[in-house]
């Protein structure tokens, strides 16, 4: 049996239809009919973006496509500026010069991490936002931006940005506090580029709201409780238990240290980030027309500003300090909680577990 064979009819869509859309869809994509080679000129060529009212110019060199705007609208004026261009690249390949633009995103975005660097070296600024700052720009910020002039970063570049952090995967959902620490970065880099004059004005940015989640806080009855029962349980040995199969993981004891750091803190208002670092050569008496404890110890989480304590932070000090001597320790190198472990993680773990234990004894665990 003989079938007819039926042509189906599919409307056609000229491929310069197709780049149509696609630059309309991204801005950064030449727009069919503005794109011109330079005579003459190998790979050098002009165009348009839908980004922009100004041509670009592009050149493929060293297996990199460098581009640069032209800052004009004017296509001859344009070409000339891509003669220049031209000759500046191939000035730079022989002397073996860098390509890359002084007004490129990267090269900003780099040059402000070496700033932050001399500023960790004066003490200005921790290593850990230095580290902090180093992981987000690989891991996130250079991927999206580094193929961008400074002057192209716009409102809309931003959200596009902020737009792929949130389809992030389940796995990485980011929280609105920490997509505003990229917003805050990104910031602070072409603020870095105002100042080395590469842009005069910063673009607009997305808005981003935030759910205000207080830490949880002891209350005067909850806190009583907490250190009295420190104090009773003194010399008290305790289990960690596997959540698997209830085996022992470890064993511990809750000691004096841990009822004089809850007094420490309490009086002295220092984070729990400052036990890892606060010698007893950061700690000063002062008794003058007012008593207090003067704690200068090294930058943690951005803060360095010296912290005052209560009259009453002198006594539960020099109580540390003097039964530490009795131990070897209490010398102004020697830390202040733990002085034993110069691991400062291990030491944490050690104080963090016996505090978790306090807690399950106190039922104020799960109150937080």
């Amino acid at each position: 049996m003989n079938q007819k064979k039926t042509k189906l009819l599919i409307p056609s869509i000229k491929k310069e239809s197709i780049k149509v859309l696609k630059a309309e869809r991204d801005g950064t994509l030449p727009i069919p009919g503005t794109l011109e080679n330079i005579k003459g000129y190998k790979s050098l060529t002009i165009y348009k973006m839908a980004k922009s009212t100004f041509y670009y110019v592009r050149l493929f060199e060293e297996r990199k496509v460098i581009r640069k705007s032209t800052k004009t609208d004017n296509r001859k004026e344009a070409i000339k500026f891509a003669e220049r261009f031209f000759v500046e690249v191939k000035s730079k390949v022989l002397n073996k010069e860098p390509l890359s633009s002084k007004s490129g995103f990267e090269v900003c975005a780099l040059g402000l991490q070496k700033e932050n660097s001399s500023r960790v070296e004066r003490g200005e600024l921790s290593e850990k936002k230095l580290a902090n700052d180093d992981y987000r720009l690989k891991k996130d910020i250079l991927p999206f931006f580094r193929k961008y002039e400074v002057a192209e970063i716009n409102y809309r570049l931003i959200n596009d940005y902020i737009q792929q952090l949130n389809n992030a995967s389940a796995e990485r959902k980011l929280t609105s506090t920490s997509l505003k620490v990229h917003l805050s970065h990104i910031k602070t880099i072409l603020k870095y580029a105002q100042r080395m004059e590469v842009i005069n004005a910063l673009p607009a940015f997305p808005s981003i709201k935030t759910v205000d989640r207080p830490r949880s806080w002891f209350n005067s009855t909850e806190y009583s409780k907490l250190h009295n029962t420190a104090r009773t349980h003194i010399g008290e040995d305790f289990s960690i238990y596997s959540s698997k199969d209830n085996s022992v993981l470890r064993k511990g004891t809750l000691t004096q240290e841990l009822y004089d750091l809850i007094l420490f803190m309490t009086n002295t208002f220092i984070r729990p980030t400052d036990i890892r670092v606060i010698r007893h050569k950061h700690i000063a008496i002062v008794k003058s027309e007012q008593v207090y404890l003067r704690l200068s110890h090294p930058m943690t989480k951005g803060h360095a500003h010296p912290i005052v304590s209560l009259p009453s932070g002198i006594e539960i000090y020099e109580s540390i300090r003097n039964r530490q001597r009795k131990d070897g320790f209490g010398k102004d190198e020697d830390y202040l909680f733990q002085p034993e472990h110069s691991n400062r993680d291990y030491a944490l773990q050690q104080l963090h577990r016996q505090f978790d234990y306090l807690l399950q004894i106190t039922n104020l665990k799960n109150n937080l």
